[in-house]
């Protein structure tokens, strides 16, 4: 069984969009102790094939990213296989907490230990990228980076502690749209801080956070926490540093998961 691990965001600056369609960005990923269990077999065969079960979720048009992720691999090694995957989902999907990025990664590395290491580490990244922008952080094995460019980046930062509260609302946010959307804003492009000292708002804000204004609610709720904000496109909102570990948060419109910085 491998742990797939979900991530929050710690500031989010998106840059200009590349002439390839992306955008560069800044920011820190930091993982959080959420994860899906993945139990994936390979067996080697004539011809490639990929199944996988426990994961609609995460369909995109009919291709799930794993399937994705194993496709490229196949491609870059010219190694065909035969590959079944069973998960169990705990990542809520198109929340901004890399989920599917973290499961396709998992895949390209139990492929390619699978094989004997057919690809190099930055072979394996390269693939990840390939697939993915979030995924070269999560092929990375650190549990806390700067990342920054299109997502290959990576520079390793100091780890934080603590607990984590994540408040998902109702809907979900689909990342392209929120990523046309946020084109339309003007924007400042001043990098993030150096380290994660001196964790604010101010120093470490989400440039999506002009896509998706906090309701009333979620305003109340970033009132109990030193640090607040939504995590990657989003719809997923986290709480760091809370001021009164007594104070609880419950309500029906709001799913809310309780974890820890790893």
């Amino acid at each position: 069984m491998i742990k797939s691990y979900a991530k929050i965001n710690i500031g989010l600056k998106v840059l200009e969009k590349r002439k390839d369609g992306f955008h560069d960005i800044d920011s820190y990923f930091h993982l959080i102790d959420l994860y899906d269990e993945i139990y994936p077999s390979a067996t080697e065969s004539r011809c490639l094939s990929v199944a996988i079960e426990g994961n609609a979720g995460y369909l995109d048009r009919g291709l799930d990213i794993m399937e994705k992720a194993a496709i490229a691999f196949s491609k870059a090694t010219g190694l065909v296989f035969s590959l079944d995957v069973r998960i169990k989902k705990r990542i809520p999907s198109k929340a901004g907490l890399g989920g599917g990025s973290s499961n396709g990664a998992a895949i390209l590395k139990y492929l390619n230990e699978y094989f004997s290491h057919p690809l190099d580490e930055k072979g394996l990244a390269d693939v990840a990228l390939s697939v993915g922008s979030d995924l070269p952080f999560f092929i990375s094995g650190l549990s806390a980076a700067r990342v920054q460019g299109r997502g290959e980046l990576i520079s390793p930062c100091g780890l934080l502690t603590g607990d984590v509260d994540l408040f998902l609302p109702s809907f979900f946010v689909e990342t392209s749209e929120a990523y046309a959307k946020l084109d339309t804003f003007d924007r400042s492009y001043v990098s993030l801080p150096d380290t994660l000292a001196e964790l604010t708002n101010e120093r470490f804000p989400n440039d999506f956070e002009l896509v998706t204004p906090r309701s009333s609610v979620i305003q109340s709720i970033s009132s109990n926490y030193s640090y607040f904000s939504l995590s990657g496109s989003g719809s997923t909102y986290f709480g760091l540093c809370k001021k009164d570990s007594t104070w609880r948060y419950k309500s029906d419109n709001i799913h809310t998961i309780s974890t820890i910085l790893i």
